[in-house]
């Protein structure tokens, strides 16, 4: 199915529900809890095309990035951390969760690249990582499951541990950003973090942003 009504979308979908059309649903690897189809950015969110039939041109065109690489669906997803890009606007912004919304900070670092690593696996000589977009990334390298790589043409990896600058990508305090003051292990692991007050959510919620523009949270 390509379409559903808009009074039934996600509830980070930045449409008028009231009206009675339908609009297009993801595809590919981003979450449908956590991601817009490219087309609403460009609609929506934008004002760089006004109808579906210009925001296809746009991408046949590629003029629009994730990540560096070039979208040709306009269902594709555009997802929590992505880095968009629009090569003739010279705009490039980073999506962020904000709430029950995603919000789409300009940004001028759009080279680093950031993603939670949330599973791992061993193929041969090499390890698999499953990240939070969905997408894997193969290496022979080790990194921890809970830690974040940022691309940016080589590969760093953050640690997401006591002292470390954290972004909320999920849950009530979404889109905040501060410091874990400590780390409670358990069956459902907590972080207390700070941002000048303290709140506490799931360590699955947070993800290790270090240097990674976020604007003004």
């Amino acid at each position: 199915m390509n379409h559903q009504k808009r009074l039934s979308a996600p509830k980070q979908y930045p449409i008028d529900r009231k009206d009675g059309s339908y609009i297009s649903t993801l595809e590919g690897s981003r979450s449908n809890d956590n991601a817009i189809p490219a087309v609403l950015f460009l609609r929506e969110v934008t004002g760089y095309a006004d109808t579906k039939k210009e925001a296809k041109k746009i991408l046949k065109d590629g003029k629009l990035l994730r990540n560096g690489e070039e979208l040709r669906n306009i269902r594709q997803g555009i997802g929590v951390l992505d880095v968009i890009e629009l090569p003739d606007a010279e705009e490039a912004y980073r999506v962020v969760r904000d709430g029950e919304e995603l919000e789409f900070v300009p940004v001028e670092d759009e080279d680093r690249v950031a993603a939670k690593i949330t599973g791992k696996r061993n193929e041969g000589d090499r390890f698999v990582y499953s990240l939070h977009s969905g997408e894997n990334y193969s290496t022979k390298d080790e990194f921890s499951t809970g830690n974040t790589l940022v691309f940016n043409g080589g590969v760093k990896e953050v640690e997401l541990e006591e002292g470390a600058e954290v972004l909320a990508v999920d849950g009530r305090h979404a889109g905040q950003t501060g410091k874990v003051e400590d780390i409670q292990e358990g069956m459902t692991s907590l972080a207390v973090v700070s941002n000048g007050e303290e709140f506490r959510t799931s360590l699955e919620n947070l993800v290790a942003v270090e240097d990674i523009e976020l604007g003004d949270r």
